[in-house]
Parts: C-alpha cells; structure tokens; sequence
C-alpha cells in the first residue's frame, strides 16, 4: 500500500477509491437501464426474463445485508472491496459472452454476492472509520455524490465504447468487458490506496468467523431498527420518484428527448448536489439525525405540492422546479442513510453489522416498490395514478419525520442512560 505523510491527504485519497468503485460496482447487474432493448436482443429473452434477471439479483441482495454486515466486522474491509472488485469483474467477462438464459441466472446471483456480500457493508464500514461523529454527514455525502459522479463518467463512457461497433451485439459485449476490466483496475487501486480501519486491526487478526453474538448485541439496539424504517420510508419514496419522466410526458406533454434529460439530471446531477448538500447540511447542524427532521419535511411539503399545481402547459416550468427541489431534500437523505451510525452511539467495532441490519430493512422495498408503482399507474391511468404516487410519497415523508423524532427521543435517552 502506498502511505502519505498527510493523514488528511490520505483519509481523502481512501474516500476517493471508495466511491470510485462504489460507482461502478452496480452498473453490471443494472446494466438494462442504458441497454434494454439490445440486452433482450442478445439475450433472446423476454421483458418478463429480464424483470426476473434483476428480482433475482434483489432476493440474493436481500439475503446477503445481514451476513454481509457481520463478515465486514470480522474480516479486513478491504481485501473483501478487493475480492469484490476482481470477482465482480471476472463474472463480468462471463456476462460479456451473452451466455443462455440460466447462465444468466447464475451470474445475478454471483452479482448478489460479489456487489452486497462482500462488498455493501464493508464499503460503510471504511467510511464510517474515515472520521469521527461530526464528519460522517460530510464524509457518507461525498459517498454518495461521488459514486453518482462515477456512475456518470462510467455510464457514457460505455455508451461510447458501444457505440464504436456497428453491431450491437458486438458493442454490448465491449460494454460489458469495459465495465468489467474497469471493475477490476479500481481494485488494483483499492490494493494501492486503501487501508483498514486501525481500529479493528486486532479483530481481523484474532477472528475470521462471522460473530452471532455481535449481531444479537447490534440486534438489540432499537435505534437500528428505527433507522432501517428511516431508510425505508425514504428509499421507496425515491423509487416513486423515478416514475416523475413518463409523468412529464403524459401529463404535461413534454417532449421525449427532454423527458429523457430530466431522467439523467434526476438520476446524476440531483444525486451529487443532493448528496453533498445533504453532507454539508448535516455537519453544520452537527447532527445527521436533525438534518433528516427537516429533509422528511421538504419531501412532504413538494410531494403534496405537485396536487395543487393546475394541470395545464403553461405550469411545466413551476412543475420542474418543484420536481428538483424535492428531489434535493429526497436524495440529500438518501445519501445519509449511514452517516448516524456513530451519532446513534454504535461502537465501530460494529458498524459493519449496524449496517447490514439497516441495509435489510430498509431497502427492503426493492422486493415490491415497483411492481406496486406500475400496479397503481396501470390500475388508475393517467394523473391519477401519479397523483395517487405523490399522495403516497408525502405520507412516506410525515411518517419518516414521526420515526425520526422517535429515533431523537430514544437517542437522548440512550444518552443519558449511558452517563448515568
């Protein structure tokens, strides 16, 4: 590993690689979300197949947060980002032959382990290490704004290497080897650039097992389970906010190639200034938990506010405006579901299993956050449906603030039980 005289300089360079792989790690599995239509054609699946690729690789997401937080705690975070990395990227080159439809399955299921297992809580737990209680708003913002920025370059870079071959198949396949041996040189820098948390240097030496009596300790700790619904409350209204593009073009009738820029603005641009706003915010208050107080308040002052905004042509910019400032307060949070870790009084040591426990319920809405949207777009077409999505999403937001003053309230009294 290369060392630096500035601790400072170091603890950024650390910071840097880990958002650089954090923004590439997913693009792999989530590769239908630029790739679609080529994707089913090379595959010769169906929309339905495909939709099963992704409900796999969530099922195995799902299984893998609460051993994955626990295996973070107890072996070194960085040689599991290294395995990630290397073993994401060999799957890739599998991936990259456009095998059959089971081969297909297995590979999301290797995505399960190689992008959550051993790679979801350890990324956490080296940020989280990276600072102390004041400068984890600061510390998971950049996170979160530089994985979106890597997303970013990562993603049209791709786009550039597809569309280099005049055959699309042959294109996708170059995609897929670029995201692959990219996957496997940002391990090479986490090999450079990454170390352990001092902290738990002794840990990794002693025990390699997964620790059952860390998870009951971590398990009995309300405040986790408190912050998962936190995070769940806000991850779903995220996935409602997605939906906001066809909502442009149906209800306002904007056009498609503008619809599809505000998807990327949406998708990139708000999740960085979001993200690093988020941060900033919650350092200034000093206190991650106080700043979503306020960010489950903007969500549900812009969620209701698109049912008082007349329906007419003329309303679109007014629409948009609304459209980004609740994406700010919505993703701001987003990118602090981890940076209370500390603030919730979490020893360290046990940072990787907090995780994975948050990790699990709160991204639990992936199992049938969507199937619900399009249920409830079908089911009631046109803006009432969209109408019925924001109504959602505003009680989302009043439910989240109720659960954060709860996580507050238990907060102080854990506090003072422990100065007592």
């Amino acid at each position: 590993m290369i060392h630096f005289k500035s601790k400072k300089l170091e603890r950024w360079i650390v910071l840097i690689v880990v958002s650089l792989v954090g923004g590439m790690i997913t693009k792999l599995p989530y590769l239908k979300d630029i790739y679609f239509s080529t994707l089913q054609a090379a595959t010769s699946t169906t929309k339905t197949q495909l939709g099963l690729l992704l409900t796999m690789y969530g099922v195995m997401n799902f299984i893998c947060y609460f051993p994955g937080g626990m295996l973070a705690d107890k072996i070194s975070p960085k040689r599991l980002i290294i395995f990630s990395c290397f073993g994401t990227g060999v799957v890739g080159l599998w991936y990259a032959t456009l095998p059959g439809y089971t081969s297909l399955l297995i590979i999301h299921v290797l995505f399960g382990i190689t992008t959550v297992f051993t790679f979801w809580a350890s990324m956490v737990k080296i940020t989280n290490n990276l600072g102390n209680e004041d400068e984890q708003g600061k510390l998971f913002g950049f996170l979160e704004g530089g994985r979106g920025l890597v997303g970013t370059l990562i993603a049209l870079t791709s786009v550039f290497v597809f569309s280099r071959f005049t055959n699309e198949i042959t294109g996708l396949s170059s995609a897929i080897i670029f995201y692959s041996v990219m996957m496997m040189v940002g391990g090479v820098f986490v090999i450079l650039f990454v170390k352990d948390p001092e902290i738990n240097e002794k840990d990794f030496e002693t025990s390699s097992a997964v620790s059952w009596r860390d998870f009951k300790e971590v398990a009995k700790i309300p405040r986790v389970w408190i912050c998962g619904f936190i995070v769940a409350c806000n991850y779903l209204a995220v996935m409602f906010f997605g939906y906001l593009t066809p909502y442009f073009t149906e209800v306002y009738s904007m056009s498609s190639s503008d619809a599809a820029l505000l998807g990327v603005f949406r998708a990139y641009v708000l999740m960085m200034v979001g993200s690093l706003f988020g941060g900033l915010m919650a350092d200034k208050m000093k206190s991650v938990i106080r700043f979503m107080q306020y960010g489950f308040i903007g969500m549900s002052i812009f969620s209701f506010t698109y049912l008082l905004i007349p329906v007419n042509r003329g309303m679109l910019k007014i629409v948009v405006a609304n459209f980004i400032l609740q994406g700010l307060f919505l993703l701001a949070i987003k990118a602090l579901y981890f940076a209370s870790i500390d603030e919730m009084h979490i020893p360290k040591k046990l940072a990787g299993t907090a995780s994975g426990i948050i990790s699990v319920v709160g991204y639990s809405p992936e199992i049938f956050g969507y199937t619900a949207a399009g249920s409830i777009l079908d089911s009631n077409p046109g803006i009432n449906g969209y109408n019925l999505l924001f109504t959602i999403t505003g009680c989302l937001s009043i439910l989240g603030f109720i659960l954060v003053i709860i996580l507050k309230l238990n907060n102080r009294k854990s506090t003072s039980f422990n100065k007592q």
